[in-house]
């Protein structure tokens, strides 16, 4: 009841968060069969937030199982479906209690039902995937140990972003074929050891095909700027929020593989003339320039009819969401959990203030009073006032430049050989 209440919610929210959700893949989530999602890890609680809202059945997750021993986090952790999984430094103590945690799993996969893991083991706002850890292997075939009829697959999940710490910006998600654990419990049995790190080796092969990998993190920042470039040519839709597209991850991917590829002194080229174009015509000028396809005239008159409705959404709104926001620069201001504590801080900072409203105006208005629930919807037509107004300040700003920049990306991808 909770979850599902939740999850309702937090589409709102992660809509608010987001400009743009591509998604691939989606079709191929079993939803007749048990399921371990193995995801990668780079924004903190935003992926198992993101996943839950949009996978078509509801998921499980294998949390900290030191999380669970604070005052009152059962309940709650248990209520939004996190079963506690313990690690070697939590001590053997704790380790013995991973039993009742595979029990718990092994039911819920019987019924059909999915768990997600973080295979990383931790998180870390890298453009890569990161050594896999082997929980995951091992869960598996502990699991078929106990029930070898089952029928279990793994589900490669990768997300990327943007920018992890940018409100208003883009993440990808992307889904890839499901592997059957059945296939590895063979080579398990003869081997334990050889069969989890089999498995092990081939989920990564597989979680990197849906994740954009750079080899060396020292080329972070070249591969932003790249991929800035690249989206600022990008056209698209105001609308959806969550969008079906294939080709941004595969572009993205390319330029990080081929970024891989080259030496040092044609990376600092590369990088030197990114950073050329960047300087010239402005970051956030180039960052705001792929919002949608509006033409000047079209923003304007949408930034002045969407004016009031706007103003009311962050007016009735401002309580939750700024009390969000400075609770994450308190808490988290230079860390990974900067925008997960602000989402989700924001999440449970709204329903509190909404509920806690309606009663208030419901007893001083009457069933007037309800009318305060209209701040959600304006709320989202803020966040499309924003991305007009974003958009319509990068036009205003690059004006006659505005060809001269599209023809000097065209110009450089077309140099480097890469996709736009």
């Amino acid at each position: 009841m909770i979850y599902a209440f939740l999850k309702v919610w937090t589409n709102w929210v992660v809509r608010i968060f987001f400009r743009k959700i591509n998604t691939k893949g989606i079709e191929n989530v079993p939803k007749d069969r048990a399921l371990l999602i193995a995801s990668n890890h780079p924004n903190g609680f935003v992926e198992p937030i993101t996943m839950a809202c949009l996978f078509p059945k509801p998921l499980h997750f294998l949390v900290r199982g030191d999380v669970f021993e604070k005052p009152g986090a059962r309940f709650w952790m248990e209520q939004t479906n996190q079963i506690p999984i313990f690690r070697f430094k939590d001590g053997f103590e704790n380790l013995r209690k991973n039993n009742k945690s595979i029990e718990i799993s092994l039911k819920k996969l019987q019924d059909g039902e999915s768990i997600l893991i973080f295979v990383e083991g931790g998180t870390k706002a890298q453009k890569r995937l990161r050594p896999l850890q082997k929980g995951l292997s091992r869960i598996a075939f502990q699991v078929l140990e106990k029930d070898e009829n089952l029928k279990l697959d793994i589900l490669p999940v990768g997300l990327n972003y943007f920018d992890n710490r940018k409100f208003r910006s883009e993440s990808i998600l992307s889904v890839g074929q499901p592997m059957s654990a059945n296939a590895y419990f063979d080579k398990y049995k003869e081997d334990v050891n050889g069969g989890i790190r089999t498995l092990t080796k081939d989920i990564a092969t597989e979680i990197k095909k849906n994740v954009i990998h750079l080899d060396d993190l020292k080329d972070t920042d070249l591969l932003n700027n790249l991929l800035l470039l690249r989206k600022g040519l990008q056209n698209h839709s105001a609308l959806p929020i969550v969008n079906v597209e294939t080709h941004s991850l595969t572009a993205d991917k390319a330029i990080a593989n081929e970024i891989n590829t080259r030496n040092e002194q044609e990376k600092n080229e590369w990088l030197s003339k990114t950073k050329s174009i960047i300087d010239t015509y402005g970051y956030k000028q180039l960052v705001n320039r792929y919002h949608s396809r509006n033409a000047k005239f079209v923003n304007l008159i949408l930034v002045l009819v969407l004016a009031i409705p706007a103003l009311v959404g962050v007016v009735v709104n401002s309580i939750p969401f700024f009390g969000a926001r400075a609770l994450a620069n308190a808490t988290a201001k230079k860390s990974i959990f900067f925008m997960s504590i602000w989402l989700s801080g924001f999440a449970v900072f709204s329903i509190l203030f909404y509920l806690i409203a309606t009663i208030v105006c419901c007893i001083i208005f009457g069933s007037l009073g309800l009318l305060i629930l209209l701040g959600l919807p304006l709320f989202t037509i803020t966040m499309l006032w924003l991305d007009r107004w974003n958009e319509l300040r990068s036009q205003l700003s690059l004006g006659s430049k505005e060809h001269n920049a599209v023809a000097d990306i065209k110009a450089l991808f077309k140099e480097l050989k890469l996709e736009l």
